[in-house]
């Protein structure tokens, strides 16, 4: 007579990379914790970023409009963010990226 393995008992196996921890769901409410959510204030409360962008240049001239947005960073908290070009010229905070490191602006 065959023996039965003890497969099973232990339960199924947790792959914990995709596990969220209890710090992560804390800075993501940290993030979404403030009143004005039209994308132009940070999650730290600050109205400041810095743009990285690629502007259109003719005669040595930077013309007003960006060609392309590519992040905001907050030099509050380096909070980085997905730039997005609004209506009016407006460029808004989208989805947090992670942080930057301003440190090495020299």
């Amino acid at each position: 007579m065959a023996r039965k393995g003890r497969q099973g008992e232990r339960g199924p196996q947790t792959n914990w990379e995709t596990e969220r921890t209890l710090a992560d769901v804390e800075q993501e409410q940290a993030d979404s914790e403030f009143l004005d959510d039209s994308g132009l204030v940070c999650a730290c409360g600050s109205d400041e970023f810095l743009l990285e962008a690629y502007l259109h240049v003719v005669k040595g001239v930077p013309r007003p409009e960006p060609v392309e947005v590519e992040t905001l960073t907050c030099p509050s908290c380096s909070r980085e963010f997905e730039a997005i070009q609004g209506e009016g010229g407006k460029i808004l905070r989208g989805d947090f990226v992670g942080y930057a490191d301003l440190d090495d602006e020299d």
